[in-house]
């Protein structure tokens, strides 16, 4: 229902009665009596709800450094408001004048009040209201050095008007002024910030507004809905048309919006995964060489490492890149169910904890240490973690077994259980192979893993199990594990098309609302009048997500993490 449209139905003069309000082409078929009045609520509803707001008034022109800090060739100094004209006339040499719009031009800045020589630099002017922020913008491309910038804005400091920039104030201006929506808004920051070639995908495909091509087209359809069934209340009655003649149509449409909604939302969250990274969790008993290998997979020593079990005491956490997307690697203290240590059982509760939310497991075991008793109290352990069970087990143990201090006695009257958190990938790392003896890479070492295999599989149901011989002293066997990591990344984020991913949780929040609205438009029994309100709810959480009604209240939210200059 663009706005055109209804500005042309509401110049028009009253139409014929013709039956229904829905036609074939699912459009606007309205009935006779006065489209002006009948329109009023639609066209109001419609405005509220348009992506950008009226441009708003402001009170100052701002400005900030916008390249980052630090030494560098070039450093941007950048200008925005209604004076951003006069800031450059007060910084250039008298007798210069405005420089060509969109052209650099060569300036020797100065002082307003000291005459101060400041800098030569390439000046360019941005008139509104063409420009990112729809204002008058210009830019000052000063060398980078600290003093020349610093001394550059405090000279604009000095200028009548100007205000120091607020963080992310150049793009929450562009969007008020109506250049960019939220959801560009969004991308924005997220290409800013991007750290990998599938962070910098997502948020260019999200900047060249795919995401708000399909958005839009839900809420206009929405908005058909809304209208066709206004239209019924205010006109069914006295021309005689009946309400199924209106509901049922709209409702057989509103499915098909309902399961698009449903099957967009069903993405296994693959955008905040490569927007935020996937979770990796190291977990092993203690000294299996866990902190090894996380400062193996970050390439810097991140952990401590050292041949006293238990050094490892807090969860540390690195963040690398494979195959073009992030993933936060946790590195925890070693389990085991014996111990007396305060601070140890807190690092395995957190253990416990980082375990149970990983999107990939990774399970560290000494390859030089298994038997088939250990084996399955290991795999017992885990699957006590991964149901939720209280730690407190962990001090528990009296009767142990073997240098990892698994409870003999549990493993015994250990019961297999359903996992709570199904079909995640688990990476079984046997390390220490350097330690083997040749005797021992034999059916011996075969028949565990595949024993330990076995139970991982009863215990915690991965989707997939994944088994790596290596040794972190030899680097034999590393490269494989980081393809294997790889390749289990890629399965979980990488979808093959072009189809837009939900990268926020403010959005699936939004989208989630919208669609249960309409679940319950579609359930309702109450009166029409009743159920057109779940329709206008609908429409107002979806609008949200480009820049909707009660914008104020997300403003600050989606620009609190932008840089200042920015």
């Amino acid at each position: 229902a663009p706005q055109h449209t209804l500005n042309s139905f509401c110049c028009q003069k009253p139409m014929l009665h013709v039956g229904k309000i829905l036609d074939a082409n699912s459009k606007f078929v309205f009935i006779r009596k006065d489209l002006c009045g009948s329109l009023t609520m639609l066209k109001s509803v419609l405005q509220n709800n348009a992506h950008s707001p009226a441009p708003p008034k402001y009170e100052g022109t701002i400005y900030a450094q916008s390249t980052p800090p630090g030494i560098g060739g070039v450093a941007v100094v950048r200008v925005s408001g209604p004076v951003a004209s006069n800031a450059l006339m007060a910084l250039s040499r008298s007798g210069t004048s405005l420089p060509k719009p969109r052209y650099a031009s060569l300036r020797t800045l100065e002082d307003p009040q000291s005459k101060e020589f400041l800098d030569k630099a390439l000046v360019i002017f941005f008139p509104a209201p063409k420009s990112f922020t729809g204002e008058d913008i210009v830019e000052f491309h000063v060398h980078g050095g600290h003093a020349v910038v610093a001394s550059v804005c405090n000279a604009l400091s000095k200028v009548p008007g100007l205000r120091l920039a607020e963080r992310g104030e150049f793009t929450k201006r562009a969007f008020l002024n109506g250049r960019i929506d939220l959801l560009e808004a969004e991308a924005i920051n997220d290409l800013i910030h991007a750290e990998t070639s599938g962070q910098q995908r997502q948020a260019l495909k999200q900047i060249s507004g795919i995401h708000r091509a399909l958005y839009m087209k839900w809420r206009n359809d929405i908005l058909r809905y809304y209208a066709h069934i206004n239209a019924y209340i205010d006109y069914g009655e006295s021309e005689g048309i009946e309400e199924n003649d209106v509901v049922v149509p709209v409702r057989q449409q509103a499915a098909k919006t309902l399961t698009e909604l449903r099957q967009h939302l069903a993405d296994g969250r693959r955008g905040e995964s490569i927007r935020d990274g996937l979770q990796c969790t190291l977990v092993g008993p203690p000294n299996a060489g866990k902190s090894s290998l996380l400062n193996i997979l970050a390439a810097r020593p991140a952990a401590i490492v050292s041949s006293i079990p238990g050094t490892t005491r807090d969860i540390v956490q690195v963040r690398i890149q494979l195959g073009g997307f992030p993933l936060n690697i946790d590195d925890t203290a070693g389990l085991r169910e014996v111990s007396v240590d305060e601070i140890e059982i807190e690092g395995m509760k957190r253990s416990a904890a980082s375990f149970r939310k990983a999107d990939i497991r990774v399970i560290v075991l000494d390859a030089s240490a298994l038997n088939e008793t250990e084996i399955g109290s290991f795999a017992d352990l885990l699957n006590s973690i991964d149901d939720g069970e209280d730690i407190a087990v962990l001090e528990a143990g009296k009767k142990s077994t073997g240098n990892w201090h698994w409870n003999r006695d549990r493993y015994c009257s250990f019961q297999p259980t359903v996992s709570t958190n199904d079909r995640i990938p688990v990476v079984l790392v046997l390390n220490k192979i350097d330690m083997l003896k040749s005797e021992q890479m034999d059916e011996t070492e075969n028949f565990n893993v595949a024993r330990l295999k076995a139970l991982l599989r009863d215990h915690l149901h991965p989707d997939d199990i994944s088994v790596f011989r290596l040794s972190c002293v030899t680097r034999e066997g590393i490269e494989e594990l980081m393809q294997g990591i790889e390749n289990l990344v890629k399965k979980k984020v990488d979808t093959g098309d072009d189809a837009p991913l939900i990268t926020r949780a403010r959005h699936r929040e939004l989208l989630n609302k919208c669609m249960d609205s309409l679940q319950r438009f579609m359930d309702s029994q109450m009166p029409v009048d009743a159920q057109v309100e779940d329709l206008r709810m609908a429409v107002e959480y979806i609008s949200k997500i480009f820049g909707g009604s009660d914008i104020e209240d997300m403003l600050e939210i989606v620009f609190r993490d932008f840089c200042i200059g920015k």
